[in-house]
């Protein structure tokens, strides 16, 4: 190395750190290929997106500067997002059976506020009479818990039952007139991919849980004939649904949980007719259906915001 003139250890330098970066790419990618699925998956789940701006300059009026910024979002940053967009637009329903002492109420399942007005949608099967040990059918009361832990006394609104939704509305007292409420937003659930991140929100402590859209399937409904010849293509798509599959099991068990995406939006709710499966949810465009009829049977019905 005494030997060497300043050009060749230069030259060695370059050779060593040359030599030095190759092996230390390949050490990492073997590493990565043997590191457990859960690493790779965080890494995996680190979005960038790049923003140009235009920044003009000043006293031209014509020239400008493009700049790009890059942004890095990370998965789980929207899944946290998404959460606190949609927990406080979450209820549990709890229903009361039987009169004065021997009254009994059991949480039924959740709902999902829809409007300002406290319109609240949830699964049909939760309005269903239960029948006592003679045969009887007991009077039945409902009501709705919110995030913070008011609660409220809600009523039967018509709605369009076929669909499977049904819709409550509060009523109000003098100390819980001033209730505000937070509607989650709905969105179309066609746009839904297999493989897709999705959030279920459900529970009478509401929990959360992710996973993927696992599998989309279109389904008639009961009432959409296949021997109907009458039938147009307007009324065969508004008498199906989409079943939309997932990987959810631990939540979601509860009639009326949601699935959202990772924008924040409403995408399923789970309801009886989606059948038995817990991981299974039907689109959340069936509860604009019944926000929709429940307007036109209903003239004076604030719509949903």
């Amino acid at each position: 190395m005494e030997q060497l003139t300043k050009q060749q250890i230069v030259l060695v330098t370059l050779l060593v750190s040359f030599v030095t970066s190759i092996a230390t790419g390949i050490v990492t990618v073997a590493l990565m290929d043997q590191a457990p699925p859960g690493v790779t998956q965080t890494i995996n789940r680190v979005v960038e997106r790049t923003i140009e701006k235009v920044v003009p300059v000043p006293n031209q009026q014509t020239a400008a500067v493009v700049t790009k910024e890059t942004i890095v979002v990370k998965e789980d940053d929207l899944v946290v997002e998404a959460v606190e967009k949609n927990s406080k637009s979450v209820v549990s329903i709890v229903v009361g059976v039987g009169e004065g002492e021997s009254k009994a109420e059991n949480f039924v399942g959740n709902g999902l506020i829809v409007a300002k007005d406290g319109l609240i949608a949830t699964d049909a099967s939760i309005i269903a009479p239960s029948i006592d040990e003679v045969g009887n059918l007991p009077p039945q009361t409902f009501k709705v818990v919110l995030y913070d832990g008011t609660t409220l006394p809600v009523t039967v609104f018509p709605s369009d039952t076929v669909s499977g939704i049904v819709l409550f509305r509060p009523v109000f007292t003098e100390k819980t007139k001033l209730t505000v409420f937070i509607p989650a937003k709905l969105a179309d659930a066609s746009s839904l991919k297999l493989g897709q991140t999705i959030i279920a929100l459900g529970g009478e402590k509401v929990s959360v849980a992710t996973g993927i859209v696992s599998n989309l399937s279109d389904v008639p409904s009961a009432s959409t004939s296949a021997t109907d010849a009458t039938s147009t293509p307007a009324t065969s798509s508004r008498n199906s649904h989409r079943l939309i599959q997932t990987d959810i099991n631990s939540v979601g068990k509860t009639f009326g949980s949601i699935i959202v995406n990772l924008s924040g939006d409403v995408v399923g709710i789970r309801t009886v007719s989606a059948g038995t499966a817990t991981n299974v949810f039907l689109p959340a465009s069936l509860i604009s259906s019944a926000i929709a009829q429940s307007a036109v049977s209903t003239p004076n019905t604030p719509k949903a915001q």
